[in-house]
């Protein structure tokens, strides 16, 4: 776990985001980019981006 580098609320808050996106990514199974380039090169298609 990280330590906070200060009690700023700013500070708090960014902490308390940044362990939440760890704690996702660590879910989120890993693809290799070798995996990747092949299903590119063999036509599989990537997620489609999500437009604002």
């Amino acid at each position: 776990m990280l330590v906070p580098f200060s009690n700023y609320p700013v500070n708090e808050t960014f902490e308390r985001m940044l362990a939440q996106e760890l704690a996702a990514r660590a879910g989120r199974p890993r693809k290799s980019l070798i995996a990747r380039v092949l299903d590119i090169l063999s036509g599989a298609r990537r997620p489609a981006a999500t437009s604002a």
